[in-house]
């Protein structure tokens, strides 16, 4: 069985586990928040484990394995900032401590997520659509001709302006796993709210 078919059974199963028992606690439980405090301010994120569940899921552990502590913001565009690569210039991927093997995601995409404006999370790959890890990026505007070619898992509730000001070496000061209910936005923070039917993200 090769390494990509275990890290892909791995995360379904990570998933699974998540979703029975890691969550029961929370209102909105396939939906929690990842708080991310950054150099630049907070950045709230819902990260989407009903709708994509292999990604959140791998999210999510990174999140509470304190990975992304520390790591910086290495691509800033126009229209999207990239971060959470362990070699800070978007080579690097995250290595099981346990198994010592690189851990990569199978291209999970929901008919009901799109790149339809700002603050949609989704994972960075290389050339192969199936070598997602760890690296993630948040949009600044609409990247409609990304969809079906990146896994959106998640959408930023607050601190759009942070978004919007972070620069290349930005750094991650932390990340946690929060409750489910809506943050209270800062006055004048653009949010995003969960999708719904067809559009949103």
């Amino acid at each position: 069985m090769s390494l990509r078919r275990i890290s892909a059974l791995t995360l379904a199963s990570l998933a699974a586990v998540m979703l029975a028992h890691c969550w029961p606690c929370l209102a909105d439980a396939q939906n929690p928040l990842v708080i991310m405090q950054t150099t630049k301010g907070t950045i709230v994120m819902r990260i989407y484990l009903g709708l994509a569940p292999g990604t959140a899921a791998n999210f999510l552990d990174l999140v509470n394995r304190g990975f992304y502590n520390g790591l910086t913001f290495h691509r800033v565009e126009n229209w999207v900032i990239q971060g959470g690569d362990p070699n800070g210039n978007g080579t690097g991927v995250f290595i099981d401590p346990q198994t010592h093997q690189p851990r990569y995601l199978a291209l999970e995409v929901s008919p009901r997520l799109h790149h339809n404006g700002p603050g949609v999370v989704a994972m960075a790959h290389g050339r192969s659509p199936n070598s997602s890890s760890c690296q993630f990026y948040i949009t600044k505007k609409a990247a409609p001709a990304l969809d079906g070619s990146y896994s959106i898992f998640g959408g930023v509730v607050q601190g759009m302006d942070v978004v919007y000001n972070i620069s290349a070496g930005d750094r991650i000061l932390s990340a946690e796993v929060a409750g489910s209910g809506e943050p209270r936005p800062a006055a004048g923070a653009p949010t995003q709210p969960p999708p719904a039917g067809d559009s949103g993200f």
